[in-house]
Protein backbone atom coordinates (compact mmCIF):
# COMPACT_ATOMS: atom_id res chain seq x y z
CA UNK A 1 0.00 0.00 0.00
CA UNK A 2 3.07 2.36 0.29
CA UNK A 3 3.88 3.71 -3.38
CA UNK A 4 -0.41 3.93 -3.48
CA UNK A 5 0.19 6.52 -0.43
CA UNK A 6 3.26 8.04 -2.29
CA UNK A 7 1.60 8.42 -5.19
CA UNK A 8 -1.52 10.17 -3.40
CA UNK A 9 0.77 12.66 -1.37
CA UNK A 10 2.75 13.18 -4.74
CA UNK A 11 -0.70 14.44 -6.17
CA UNK A 12 -1.21 16.53 -3.41
CA UNK A 13 2.04 17.96 -3.43
CA UNK A 14 1.70 18.79 -7.01
CA UNK A 15 -1.91 20.60 -6.35
CA UNK A 16 -1.00 22.74 -3.67
CA UNK A 17 2.54 23.92 -5.51
CA UNK A 18 1.19 24.13 -8.71
CA UNK A 19 1.21 27.90 -8.99
CA UNK A 20 5.11 27.96 -9.03
CA UNK A 21 4.43 26.04 -12.04
CA UNK A 22 3.26 28.87 -14.02
CA UNK A 23 2.84 29.15 -17.87
CA UNK A 24 6.04 31.59 -18.02
CA UNK A 25 8.38 28.63 -18.20
CA UNK A 26 6.10 26.16 -20.47
CA UNK A 27 4.74 28.27 -23.49
CA UNK A 28 6.27 30.57 -26.02
CA UNK A 29 5.72 33.81 -26.12
CA UNK A 30 2.91 32.81 -29.28
CA UNK A 31 1.14 30.58 -26.68
CA UNK A 32 0.92 32.87 -24.12
CA UNK A 33 -0.41 35.59 -26.15
CA UNK A 34 -3.19 33.04 -27.35
CA UNK A 35 -3.82 32.39 -24.07
CA UNK A 36 -4.05 35.81 -23.28
CA UNK A 37 -6.38 36.00 -26.30
CA UNK A 38 -8.76 32.67 -25.07
CA UNK A 39 -8.37 32.96 -21.40
CA UNK A 40 -12.07 30.74 -20.79
CA UNK A 41 -12.77 28.00 -23.31
CA UNK A 42 -15.97 25.64 -22.83
CA UNK A 43 -15.47 22.20 -21.97
CA UNK A 44 -18.35 19.76 -23.03
CA UNK A 45 -20.34 18.63 -19.58
CA UNK A 46 -21.51 14.99 -19.10
CA UNK A 47 -23.94 14.06 -16.38
CA UNK A 48 -23.30 10.16 -16.68
CA UNK A 49 -19.44 9.35 -17.92
CA UNK A 50 -18.56 8.22 -14.69
CA UNK A 51 -15.63 7.87 -13.55
CA UNK A 52 -14.37 10.64 -15.94
CA UNK A 53 -16.86 13.15 -15.87
CA UNK A 54 -20.00 12.96 -13.81
CA UNK A 55 -23.00 15.06 -11.94
CA UNK A 56 -22.24 14.70 -7.99
CA UNK A 57 -24.95 15.14 -5.34
CA UNK A 58 -24.21 18.72 -4.58
CA UNK A 59 -24.53 19.46 -8.49
CA UNK A 60 -20.59 19.85 -9.09
CA UNK A 61 -18.89 18.02 -12.24
CA UNK A 62 -16.62 15.61 -10.65
CA UNK A 63 -13.99 12.89 -12.12
CA UNK A 64 -10.84 11.86 -13.11
CA UNK A 65 -11.48 14.90 -16.64
CA UNK A 66 -12.39 17.30 -13.62
CA UNK A 67 -8.58 16.46 -11.84
CA UNK A 68 -7.00 17.02 -15.03
CA UNK A 69 -8.87 20.28 -15.73
CA UNK A 70 -7.41 21.91 -12.56
CA UNK A 71 -4.31 20.73 -13.30
CA UNK A 72 -4.14 22.11 -17.23
CA UNK A 73 -5.52 25.22 -15.97
CA UNK A 74 -2.67 25.82 -12.99
CA UNK A 75 -0.30 24.91 -15.76
CA UNK A 76 -1.74 27.06 -18.54
CA UNK A 77 -3.41 29.69 -17.11
CA UNK A 78 -6.10 29.03 -19.16
CA UNK A 79 -10.09 28.99 -17.54
CA UNK A 80 -11.28 25.96 -18.63
CA UNK A 81 -15.24 25.92 -17.76
CA UNK A 82 -17.81 22.79 -17.94
CA UNK A 83 -20.62 23.67 -20.05
CA UNK A 84 -24.34 21.88 -18.83
CA UNK A 85 -24.45 18.54 -19.00
CA UNK A 86 -25.34 16.75 -22.43
CA UNK A 87 -25.66 13.85 -24.07
CA UNK A 88 -22.39 12.54 -25.65
CA UNK A 89 -23.59 12.53 -29.06
CA UNK A 90 -24.68 16.08 -29.26
CA UNK A 91 -21.48 16.65 -27.74
CA UNK A 92 -19.56 15.76 -30.42
CA UNK A 93 -22.10 17.72 -32.89
CA UNK A 94 -21.37 21.20 -30.32
CA UNK A 95 -17.50 21.08 -31.18
CA UNK A 96 -17.54 20.68 -34.56
CA UNK A 97 -20.19 23.45 -35.07
CA UNK A 98 -17.46 25.80 -32.53
CA UNK A 99 -20.05 25.70 -29.92
CA UNK A 100 -17.74 23.57 -27.41
CA UNK A 101 -13.85 24.42 -27.56
CA UNK A 102 -12.62 20.94 -25.84
CA UNK A 103 -14.13 17.34 -24.42
CA UNK A 104 -12.00 15.45 -22.07
CA UNK A 105 -11.64 11.60 -22.56
CA UNK A 106 -12.25 11.09 -26.36
CA UNK A 107 -10.68 8.66 -28.31
CA UNK A 108 -9.31 9.82 -31.91
CA UNK A 109 -10.92 7.13 -34.50
CA UNK A 110 -10.20 8.24 -37.65
CA UNK A 111 -13.65 9.88 -38.71
CA UNK A 112 -13.14 12.09 -35.63
CA UNK A 113 -9.50 13.20 -36.35
CA UNK A 114 -10.88 14.43 -39.63
CA UNK A 115 -13.20 16.83 -37.43
CA UNK A 116 -11.69 17.97 -34.05
CA UNK A 117 -7.63 17.91 -33.26
CA UNK A 118 -6.90 15.85 -30.60
CA UNK A 119 -3.47 15.95 -27.65
CA UNK A 120 -1.41 13.12 -26.66
CA UNK A 121 -3.54 10.14 -24.97
CA UNK A 122 -3.57 10.77 -21.00
CA UNK A 123 -5.54 7.14 -19.99
CA UNK A 124 -6.11 3.75 -21.43
CA UNK A 125 -9.37 1.98 -20.36
CA UNK A 126 -9.89 -1.70 -21.83
CA UNK A 127 -13.33 -2.86 -23.17
CA UNK A 128 -14.61 -5.95 -21.36
CA UNK A 129 -17.43 -8.47 -22.15
CA UNK A 130 -19.99 -8.38 -19.12
CA UNK A 131 -22.64 -10.59 -18.37
CA UNK A 132 -25.01 -11.42 -15.68
CA UNK A 133 -23.23 -13.89 -12.63
CA UNK A 134 -24.16 -17.32 -13.06
CA UNK A 135 -24.46 -17.42 -16.78
CA UNK A 136 -23.37 -20.53 -18.34
CA UNK A 137 -21.42 -18.89 -21.40
CA UNK A 138 -17.87 -17.36 -20.60
CA UNK A 139 -16.82 -16.41 -23.73
CA UNK A 140 -19.01 -14.56 -26.69
CA UNK A 141 -21.13 -17.48 -28.42
CA UNK A 142 -21.15 -17.27 -32.44
CA UNK A 143 -24.26 -15.43 -33.53
CA UNK A 144 -25.04 -14.62 -29.64
CA UNK A 145 -26.45 -10.54 -30.05
CA UNK A 146 -24.07 -8.31 -27.86
CA UNK A 147 -25.02 -4.77 -26.40
CA UNK A 148 -22.84 -1.64 -26.51
CA UNK A 149 -23.51 2.29 -25.89
CA UNK A 150 -24.10 4.62 -28.88
CA UNK A 151 -21.70 6.67 -30.26
CA UNK A 152 -18.64 4.63 -28.57
CA UNK A 153 -16.11 3.95 -30.65
CA UNK A 154 -16.34 0.13 -29.63
CA UNK A 155 -19.02 -0.52 -31.50
CA UNK A 156 -17.28 -0.27 -34.98
CA UNK A 157 -14.46 -3.01 -33.25
CA UNK A 158 -16.84 -5.44 -32.64
CA UNK A 159 -18.45 -4.90 -36.35
CA UNK A 160 -15.02 -5.84 -37.53
CA UNK A 161 -13.67 -8.45 -35.01
CA UNK A 162 -17.10 -10.04 -34.69
CA UNK A 163 -19.33 -9.66 -37.54
CA UNK A 164 -21.39 -13.06 -36.68
CA UNK A 165 -22.51 -11.37 -33.61
CA UNK A 166 -25.49 -8.60 -34.32
CA UNK A 167 -25.04 -5.16 -32.44
CA UNK A 168 -27.84 -4.14 -30.22
CA UNK A 169 -27.44 -0.18 -29.25
CA UNK A 170 -28.25 0.77 -26.41
CA UNK A 171 -28.93 4.93 -25.38
CA UNK A 172 -26.22 5.14 -22.76
CA UNK A 173 -24.12 2.59 -20.26
CA UNK A 174 -26.56 3.22 -17.86
CA UNK A 175 -29.02 2.15 -19.61
CA UNK A 176 -27.20 -1.05 -20.74
CA UNK A 177 -26.10 -2.40 -17.33
CA UNK A 178 -29.59 -1.81 -16.02
CA UNK A 179 -30.87 -4.19 -18.70
CA UNK A 180 -28.09 -6.32 -18.68
CA UNK A 181 -28.75 -6.82 -15.38
CA UNK A 182 -32.53 -7.62 -15.21
CA UNK A 183 -31.86 -10.15 -17.78
CA UNK A 184 -33.54 -8.25 -20.90
CA UNK A 185 -29.67 -8.34 -22.75
CA UNK A 186 -27.61 -12.11 -22.41
CA UNK A 187 -23.98 -9.92 -23.50
CA UNK A 188 -22.52 -6.00 -23.26
CA UNK A 189 -19.57 -4.77 -24.05
CA UNK A 190 -18.62 -1.63 -22.13
CA UNK A 191 -14.98 0.21 -21.16
CA UNK A 192 -14.16 -1.04 -17.51
CA UNK A 193 -13.61 1.89 -15.48
CA UNK A 194 -17.39 3.49 -16.75
CA UNK A 195 -18.72 0.28 -16.28
CA UNK A 196 -17.23 -0.66 -12.60
CA UNK A 197 -17.94 2.80 -11.62
CA UNK A 198 -21.76 2.49 -13.12
CA UNK A 199 -22.48 -1.13 -11.11
CA UNK A 200 -21.01 0.56 -7.27
CA UNK A 201 -22.87 3.71 -7.70
CA UNK A 202 -26.04 2.24 -8.95
CA UNK A 203 -25.71 -0.60 -6.68
CA UNK A 204 -25.75 -3.57 -9.70
CA UNK A 205 -24.59 -5.96 -7.87
CA UNK A 206 -25.30 -9.24 -9.96
CA UNK A 207 -22.84 -8.88 -13.41
CA UNK A 208 -19.46 -10.33 -13.89
CA UNK A 209 -16.74 -8.91 -16.08
CA UNK A 210 -14.86 -12.19 -18.30
CA UNK A 211 -12.91 -10.40 -19.86
CA UNK A 212 -10.90 -8.03 -22.40
CA UNK A 213 -12.54 -8.65 -25.82
CA UNK A 214 -9.44 -7.36 -27.36
CA UNK A 215 -10.06 -3.39 -27.61
CA UNK A 216 -8.83 -0.06 -25.57
CA UNK A 217 -9.95 3.04 -25.51
CA UNK A 218 -6.68 5.65 -25.46
CA UNK A 219 -8.83 8.56 -24.01
CA UNK A 220 -7.08 12.18 -24.93
CA UNK A 221 -8.23 15.63 -24.75
CA UNK A 222 -10.65 16.73 -28.64
CA UNK A 223 -10.36 20.34 -28.93
CA UNK A 224 -11.70 22.32 -32.25
CA UNK A 225 -9.42 21.45 -34.91
CA UNK A 226 -9.21 25.42 -36.18
CA UNK A 227 -7.00 26.32 -32.98
CA UNK A 228 -3.73 24.09 -33.74
CA UNK A 229 -2.09 26.43 -30.97
CA UNK A 230 -4.66 25.12 -28.52
CA UNK A 231 -3.66 22.04 -29.51
CA UNK A 232 0.33 22.06 -28.59
CA UNK A 233 -0.58 24.34 -25.51
CA UNK A 234 -2.49 21.09 -23.80
CA UNK A 235 -0.09 18.94 -24.90
CA UNK A 236 2.47 21.05 -23.48
CA UNK A 237 1.22 20.79 -20.25
CA UNK A 238 0.34 17.32 -20.33
CA UNK A 239 3.94 16.51 -20.84
CA UNK A 240 4.51 18.40 -17.44
CA UNK A 241 2.17 16.03 -15.51
CA UNK A 242 4.70 13.64 -14.69
CA UNK A 243 4.17 9.82 -14.60
CA UNK A 244 3.84 9.19 -10.89
CA UNK A 245 0.87 11.61 -10.63
CA UNK A 246 -1.01 10.87 -13.70
CA UNK A 247 -1.10 7.27 -11.91
CA UNK A 248 -1.99 9.01 -8.60
CA UNK A 249 -4.29 10.89 -10.26
CA UNK A 250 -5.80 7.87 -12.07
CA UNK A 251 -6.01 5.49 -9.01
CA UNK A 252 -8.31 8.08 -7.15
CA UNK A 253 -11.19 7.57 -10.10
CA UNK A 254 -10.59 4.10 -11.63
CA UNK A 255 -9.13 1.31 -9.55
CA UNK A 256 -8.00 -1.77 -9.66
CA UNK A 257 -8.28 -2.10 -13.27
CA UNK A 258 -5.18 0.55 -13.76
CA UNK A 259 -2.92 -0.68 -11.60
CA UNK A 260 0.72 -1.98 -12.03
CA UNK A 261 1.57 -5.08 -10.65
CA UNK A 262 1.80 -3.39 -6.85
CA UNK A 263 -1.91 -2.32 -6.99
CA UNK A 264 -2.48 -6.01 -7.73
CA UNK A 265 -0.85 -6.93 -4.05
CA UNK A 266 -2.42 -4.20 -2.64
CA UNK A 267 -6.16 -5.22 -3.84
CA UNK A 268 -5.58 -8.74 -2.33
CA UNK A 269 -5.16 -7.06 0.62
CA UNK A 270 -8.56 -4.92 -0.01
CA UNK A 271 -10.56 -7.78 -0.67
CA UNK A 272 -9.42 -9.89 1.97
CA UNK A 273 -10.29 -6.85 4.64
CA UNK A 274 -13.72 -6.47 2.75
CA UNK A 275 -14.05 -10.34 3.36
CA UNK A 276 -13.44 -9.81 6.72
CA UNK A 277 -15.91 -7.24 7.29
CA UNK A 278 -18.25 -9.57 5.18
CA UNK A 279 -17.71 -12.02 7.81
CA UNK A 280 -18.15 -9.85 11.31
CA UNK A 281 -21.19 -8.95 9.38
CA UNK A 282 -22.66 -12.01 9.45
CA UNK A 283 -21.70 -12.88 12.66
CA UNK A 284 -23.29 -9.94 14.12
CA UNK A 285 -26.35 -10.77 12.04
CA UNK A 286 -26.49 -14.42 14.09
CA UNK A 287 -25.71 -12.82 17.36
CA UNK A 288 -28.68 -9.99 16.86
CA UNK A 289 -30.76 -12.99 15.71
CA UNK A 290 -30.66 -14.79 18.56
CA UNK A 291 -30.99 -12.08 20.56
CA UNK A 292 -33.89 -11.40 19.14
CA UNK A 293 -35.39 -14.75 20.01
CA UNK A 294 -34.46 -14.22 23.41
CA UNK A 295 -36.38 -11.09 23.75
CA UNK A 296 -38.89 -12.62 22.14
CA UNK A 297 -39.24 -16.15 24.35
CA UNK A 298 -38.90 -13.53 27.49
CA UNK A 299 -41.36 -11.24 26.14
CA UNK A 300 -43.78 -14.54 25.27
CA UNK A 301 -43.02 -16.09 29.14
CA UNK A 302 -43.87 -12.69 30.89
CA UNK A 303 -46.88 -11.96 28.82
CA UNK A 304 -48.04 -15.84 29.93
CA UNK A 305 -47.50 -15.09 33.35
CA UNK A 306 -49.50 -12.09 33.35
CA UNK A 307 -52.29 -13.66 31.34
CA UNK A 308 -52.50 -16.59 34.24
CA UNK A 309 -52.57 -14.02 36.78
CA UNK A 310 -55.31 -11.49 34.97
CA UNK A 311 -57.45 -14.08 32.84
CA UNK A 312 -58.00 -11.51 30.48
CA UNK A 313 -58.20 -11.96 26.70
CA UNK A 314 -57.06 -8.78 25.62
CA UNK A 315 -53.84 -9.03 27.01
CA UNK A 316 -53.72 -12.57 25.21
CA UNK A 317 -54.70 -10.54 22.03
CA UNK A 318 -51.84 -8.59 22.80
CA UNK A 319 -48.83 -10.87 23.66
CA UNK A 320 -49.72 -12.47 20.43
CA UNK A 321 -49.23 -9.44 18.17
CA UNK A 322 -46.26 -8.54 19.99
CA UNK A 323 -44.67 -11.17 19.39
CA UNK A 324 -45.36 -11.83 15.75
CA UNK A 325 -44.08 -8.08 15.50
CA UNK A 326 -41.26 -8.85 16.98
CA UNK A 327 -40.92 -12.11 14.55
CA UNK A 328 -41.32 -10.25 10.99
CA UNK A 329 -39.17 -7.73 11.83
CA UNK A 330 -36.53 -10.45 12.70
CA UNK A 331 -37.18 -12.11 9.89
CA UNK A 332 -37.60 -8.60 7.29
CA UNK A 333 -34.27 -7.95 9.07
CA UNK A 334 -32.71 -11.11 7.66
CA UNK A 335 -33.74 -11.08 4.55
CA UNK A 336 -32.64 -7.64 4.06
CA UNK A 337 -29.18 -8.70 5.41
CA UNK A 338 -28.56 -10.93 3.16
CA UNK A 339 -29.97 -9.14 0.44
CA UNK A 340 -27.29 -6.79 1.20
CA UNK A 341 -24.65 -8.92 2.00
CA UNK A 342 -24.60 -10.12 -1.63
CA UNK A 343 -23.54 -7.05 -3.58
CA UNK A 344 -19.89 -6.63 -1.74
CA UNK A 345 -19.79 -10.50 -2.37
CA UNK A 346 -20.09 -10.43 -6.01
CA UNK A 347 -18.35 -7.34 -6.08
CA UNK A 348 -14.79 -9.82 -4.09
CA UNK A 349 -15.78 -12.60 -6.44
CA UNK A 350 -16.02 -10.48 -9.93
CA UNK A 351 -12.55 -8.58 -9.16
CA UNK A 352 -10.84 -11.81 -7.92
CA UNK A 353 -12.33 -13.78 -10.91
CA UNK A 354 -11.07 -10.34 -13.16
CA UNK A 355 -7.58 -10.96 -11.62
CA UNK A 356 -7.11 -14.85 -11.97
CA UNK A 357 -7.98 -14.26 -15.91
CA UNK A 358 -6.01 -11.12 -16.44
CA UNK A 359 -3.64 -12.79 -19.18
CA UNK A 360 -2.15 -9.67 -19.66
CA UNK A 361 -1.02 -9.20 -15.87
CA UNK A 362 -0.78 -12.55 -14.44
CA UNK A 363 -0.46 -13.68 -11.67
CA UNK A 364 2.63 -15.20 -9.91
CA UNK A 365 1.57 -18.57 -7.93
CA UNK A 366 1.35 -16.71 -4.44
CA UNK A 367 -0.96 -14.41 -5.93
CA UNK A 368 -3.00 -17.04 -7.41
CA UNK A 369 -2.98 -18.90 -4.34
CA UNK A 370 -4.53 -15.85 -2.16
CA UNK A 371 -7.15 -15.08 -4.86
CA UNK A 372 -8.18 -18.64 -4.74
CA UNK A 373 -8.40 -18.92 -0.83
CA UNK A 374 -10.35 -15.23 -1.65
CA UNK A 375 -12.89 -17.00 -4.22
CA UNK A 376 -13.66 -19.58 -1.87
CA UNK A 377 -14.26 -18.13 1.45
CA UNK A 378 -16.60 -15.91 -0.95
CA UNK A 379 -18.47 -18.71 -2.48
CA UNK A 380 -18.96 -20.12 0.78
CA UNK A 381 -20.62 -17.39 2.57
CA UNK A 382 -23.19 -16.81 -1.00
CA UNK A 383 -24.36 -20.06 0.30
CA UNK A 384 -24.53 -19.50 3.70
CA UNK A 385 -26.20 -16.10 2.55
CA UNK A 386 -28.67 -18.42 0.52
CA UNK A 387 -29.70 -20.69 3.80
CA UNK A 388 -30.21 -17.66 5.80
CA UNK A 389 -32.70 -16.40 3.14
CA UNK A 390 -34.41 -19.55 2.46
CA UNK A 391 -34.65 -19.41 6.48
CA UNK A 392 -36.02 -15.99 6.54
CA UNK A 393 -38.46 -17.00 3.59
CA UNK A 394 -39.79 -19.99 5.07
CA UNK A 395 -40.39 -18.20 8.71
CA UNK A 396 -42.41 -15.59 7.20
CA UNK A 397 -44.29 -17.80 5.05
CA UNK A 398 -43.16 -16.37 1.50
CA UNK A 399 -41.64 -19.39 0.23
CA UNK A 400 -43.26 -21.24 -2.21
CA UNK A 401 -43.45 -24.87 -2.20
CA UNK A 402 -45.81 -26.97 -5.31
CA UNK A 403 -45.68 -30.87 -5.16
CA UNK A 404 -46.39 -32.25 -8.42
CA UNK A 405 -45.64 -35.60 -9.77
CA UNK A 406 -41.83 -36.11 -10.01
CA UNK A 407 -39.56 -38.82 -11.33
CA UNK A 408 -37.51 -39.87 -8.29
CA UNK A 409 -35.31 -41.89 -10.37
CA UNK A 410 -33.34 -38.94 -12.90
CA UNK A 411 -33.51 -36.73 -9.55
CA UNK A 412 -31.39 -38.88 -7.35
CA UNK A 413 -29.15 -39.74 -9.96
CA UNK A 414 -28.40 -35.63 -10.68
CA UNK A 415 -28.49 -34.95 -6.51
CA UNK A 416 -25.78 -38.02 -6.24
CA UNK A 417 -23.48 -36.75 -9.24
CA UNK A 418 -23.08 -33.13 -8.32
CA UNK A 419 -22.44 -34.57 -4.88
CA UNK A 420 -19.96 -36.82 -6.01
CA UNK A 421 -16.42 -34.00 -6.53
CA UNK A 422 -16.78 -33.34 -3.08
CA UNK A 423 -16.93 -37.25 -2.13
CA UNK A 424 -14.14 -37.83 -4.07
CA UNK A 425 -12.01 -34.76 -2.48
CA UNK A 426 -12.52 -36.15 0.85
CA UNK A 427 -11.71 -39.80 0.06
CA UNK A 428 -15.63 -40.92 0.55
CA UNK A 429 -17.35 -43.64 -1.43
CA UNK A 430 -20.34 -42.66 -2.48
CA UNK A 431 -23.25 -45.29 -4.15
CA UNK A 432 -26.42 -45.04 -5.45
CA UNK A 433 -28.55 -47.68 -5.14
CA UNK A 434 -30.23 -49.34 -8.87
CA UNK A 435 -33.09 -46.41 -9.15
CA UNK A 436 -34.58 -47.67 -12.90
CA UNK A 437 -38.03 -49.25 -11.44
CA UNK A 438 -39.15 -45.78 -8.97
CA UNK A 439 -42.05 -45.08 -9.10
CA UNK A 440 -43.24 -40.85 -9.68
CA UNK A 441 -43.47 -39.24 -6.08
CA UNK A 442 -45.66 -36.60 -5.24
CA UNK A 443 -43.08 -33.60 -4.62
CA UNK A 444 -41.77 -30.14 -5.12
CA UNK A 445 -38.21 -30.98 -7.42
CA UNK A 446 -36.73 -27.89 -6.83
CA UNK A 447 -37.33 -28.18 -3.00
CA UNK A 448 -36.56 -32.10 -2.65
CA UNK A 449 -32.95 -31.68 -4.73
CA UNK A 450 -32.57 -28.88 -2.01
CA UNK A 451 -33.46 -30.95 0.71
CA UNK A 452 -30.92 -33.87 -1.20
CA UNK A 453 -28.18 -32.11 -1.36
CA UNK A 454 -28.39 -30.84 2.32
CA UNK A 455 -28.70 -34.47 3.83
CA UNK A 456 -25.54 -35.34 1.29
CA UNK A 457 -23.25 -32.64 2.18
CA UNK A 458 -24.05 -32.84 5.46
CA UNK A 459 -23.15 -36.62 5.02
CA UNK A 460 -19.63 -35.97 3.00
CA UNK A 461 -18.72 -33.16 5.88
CA UNK A 462 -18.98 -35.11 9.34
CA UNK A 463 -17.72 -38.62 7.52
CA UNK A 464 -14.62 -39.55 7.75
CA UNK A 465 -11.21 -40.66 4.91
CA UNK A 466 -12.10 -43.76 3.84
CA UNK A 467 -15.95 -43.76 4.46
CA UNK A 468 -18.71 -44.24 2.98
CA UNK A 469 -22.38 -42.84 1.90
CA UNK A 470 -25.12 -44.61 0.59
CA UNK A 471 -28.21 -43.90 -1.12
CA UNK A 472 -31.17 -45.80 -1.75
CA UNK A 473 -34.68 -45.60 -2.61
CA UNK A 474 -37.76 -47.66 -2.50
CA UNK A 475 -41.55 -47.22 -2.87
CA UNK A 476 -44.70 -48.99 -4.98
CA UNK A 477 -47.69 -47.11 -6.24
CA UNK A 478 -50.83 -45.63 -3.93
CA UNK A 479 -48.11 -46.32 -0.93
CA UNK A 480 -45.18 -43.82 0.73
CA UNK A 481 -42.31 -43.82 -0.65
CA UNK A 482 -38.82 -43.14 0.66
CA UNK A 483 -35.50 -41.98 0.60
CA UNK A 484 -32.68 -43.13 2.68
CA UNK A 485 -29.12 -40.90 2.90
CA UNK A 486 -26.90 -43.17 5.01
CA UNK A 487 -23.00 -43.04 6.20
CA UNK A 488 -20.12 -44.48 8.51
CA UNK A 489 -19.35 -41.12 9.42
CA UNK A 490 -19.03 -39.69 13.63
CA UNK A 491 -23.31 -40.05 14.17
CA UNK A 492 -25.28 -38.43 17.27
CA UNK A 493 -25.30 -39.18 20.39
CA UNK A 494 -28.70 -39.07 22.25
CA UNK A 495 -28.69 -35.13 23.48
CA UNK A 496 -27.38 -34.31 19.85
CA UNK A 497 -30.26 -36.21 18.44
CA UNK A 498 -32.27 -34.42 20.55
CA UNK A 499 -31.34 -30.69 19.34
CA UNK A 500 -30.96 -32.06 15.76
CA UNK A 501 -33.81 -29.68 14.53
CA UNK A 502 -33.40 -26.52 16.67
CA UNK A 503 -32.05 -23.54 14.64
CA UNK A 504 -28.43 -22.40 15.07
CA UNK A 505 -27.72 -25.10 17.10
CA UNK A 506 -23.98 -26.74 15.97
CA UNK A 507 -24.26 -29.92 18.29
CA UNK A 508 -20.82 -28.57 19.68
CA UNK A 509 -19.29 -29.10 16.02
CA UNK A 510 -17.82 -25.53 15.65
CA UNK A 511 -14.60 -26.94 13.94
CA UNK A 512 -17.17 -27.51 10.98
CA UNK A 513 -18.55 -25.14 8.75
CA UNK A 514 -22.10 -23.51 8.35
CA UNK A 515 -24.73 -22.22 10.47
CA UNK A 516 -26.67 -24.65 11.95
CA UNK A 517 -30.05 -24.27 9.88
CA UNK A 518 -30.00 -26.63 6.50
CA UNK A 519 -31.53 -29.67 8.55
CA UNK A 520 -34.49 -26.70 9.71
CA UNK A 521 -34.93 -25.64 6.39
CA UNK A 522 -35.36 -29.51 5.26
CA UNK A 523 -37.37 -30.18 7.92
CA UNK A 524 -39.83 -27.50 6.85
CA UNK A 525 -39.62 -28.27 3.26
CA UNK A 526 -40.57 -31.99 3.87
CA UNK A 527 -43.60 -31.35 6.25
CA UNK A 528 -44.57 -28.32 3.33
CA UNK A 529 -44.80 -31.20 0.35
CA UNK A 530 -46.71 -33.59 2.67
CA UNK A 531 -44.02 -35.90 4.14
CA UNK A 532 -41.67 -35.83 6.88
CA UNK A 533 -37.73 -36.56 8.08
CA UNK A 534 -36.27 -38.81 10.44
CA UNK A 535 -32.98 -39.84 11.79
CA UNK A 536 -31.38 -43.29 12.87
CA UNK A 537 -27.57 -42.37 14.46
CA UNK A 538 -25.33 -43.90 17.23
CA UNK A 539 -22.14 -41.63 18.11
CA UNK A 540 -18.99 -43.15 16.05
CA UNK A 541 -21.33 -45.93 13.76
CA UNK A 542 -23.03 -43.13 11.20
CA UNK A 543 -26.16 -41.67 10.83
CA UNK A 544 -29.51 -42.42 8.76
CA UNK A 545 -31.87 -39.86 7.37
CA UNK A 546 -34.93 -41.01 6.06
CA UNK A 547 -37.23 -39.13 4.08
CA UNK A 548 -41.10 -40.02 3.26
CA UNK A 549 -42.95 -38.57 1.00
CA UNK A 550 -46.37 -39.73 -1.12
CA UNK A 551 -46.42 -42.17 -4.05
CA UNK A 552 -47.48 -39.91 -7.00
Amino acid sequence: MRPFFARLILLLAATMFAPLASASDLLTPEERAWVAAHPRLRVAGSAAYGPFTFIDAEGRQRGLSADYIERLQALTGLRLEFQAPQPFADNLAALGRGDLDLIMALRATPERTRLFGFTRPFVTVPAVLLRRSGAASQELQPGETVAVSRGYAVAEFMHERFPDNPLQIEPDDKSLLRRLAGGEIGAAVADLAGATFLMRTEGIGNLRVLGDVGFSYDLAIGYRRDWPLLGRVLDKALARISADERQALADRWIGPERESERWQRALLWAAAAALLVVLLGLGLMLLWNRSLQRQVAARTEQLRLELAERRRLQDADHARAMAELANKAKSEFMSQASHELRTPLNAVLGFSQLLANDAERPLDEAQAHRVQHIERAAEHLLVLIDDMMSFSRIEGGSLSVKPVPTEAGPLLRRCVELARPAATAAGISLELDEVEALPEVQADPIRLEQVLHNLLSNAIKYNRSGGWVRVRAWGEAAQAFSIEVADGGLGLSSEQKAQLFQPFNRLGRSEQEGTGIGLVICKQLMERMGGRISVASEAGQGSRFTLVLRAA
